[in-house]
């Protein structure tokens, strides 16, 4: 082989490498990672309003905090964030006092007449893909926000974060899944997920999140 030739078939193995590197795409873009955070385990400390829930998969940082209206004129609060072994996640609020470290299942979204919520914040971008509940009461309506940028709910009515999108429930306890990506398509870095506003029936625990984070694109080699 002489040395052009040489030259030639080495230029081509990069280009090959560089091509299997980026995933076989002519653009270099990888398909999306899932990644699913789970609520229906462990404990967030400590017990008091305000705490939160610091979870790192796929290299996205969700932190889950919650927030209640009780006792503050229709705006949010902060309130206490709950997770019960093989339910789900949910929120103690003011209404309910300080005794939030009861470990029955009383603790939902949409307790004692307040408009319960959980905010979703992520390190960054991610495509909302399902949500895991687990519904009491034979009924459970979500009111959810998503949004961009950053949140602090501390002060704000329900309509201040926006038309909420209503999602409807069924008839039925148990656990059920919801499609995020049908309702809430687009990149965001932010969910808000409430029991119905207004509604003091809609009785829910979440269990799961699923998300694809937003991965830039590689770029290709040059030449």
């Amino acid at each position: 082989m002489n040395t052009l030739s040489k030259l030639t078939a080495t230029f081509s193995l990069a280009l090959l490498s560089t091509y299997a590197q980026a995933g076989g795409s002519h653009h270099g873009t990888p398909k999306p990672t899932v990644t699913t955070y789970s609520f229906t385990s462990g404990t967030v400390g400590p017990e008091e309003f305000g705490n939160s829930l610091v979870q790192v998969l796929d290299g996205v940082t969700l932190t889950t905090t919650a927030w209640s209206t009780t006792g503050s004129g229709n705006t949010f609060r902060t309130a206490e964030l709950e997770i019960y072994s093989g339910y789900g996640m949910g929120v103690c609020n003011r209404n309910e006092g300080v005794n939030c470290s009861d470990t029955n299942s009383a603790h939902a979204l949409d307790n004692n007449g307040a408009d319960d919520l959980i905010l979703f914040s992520f390190s960054g971008p991610v495509q909302l893909d399902s949500l895991s509940l687990m519904q009491f009461g034979g009924d459970s309506d979500l009111s959810v926000w998503a949004g961009t940028g950053s949140i602090n709910p501390n002060g704000l009515t329900p309509a201040a974060l926006g038309t909420a999108t209503l999602i409807g429930g069924n008839y039925s306890n148990g656990t059920r899944s919801i499609d995020l990506g049908s309702v809430l398509g687009g990149n965001y870095t932010w969910l808000a997920v409430a029991a119905r506003i207004g509604s003091d029936n809609d009785y829910a625990k979440l269990r799961s999140l699923t998300v694809d984070p937003v991965t830039a694109p590689i770029p290709e080699a040059e030449t």
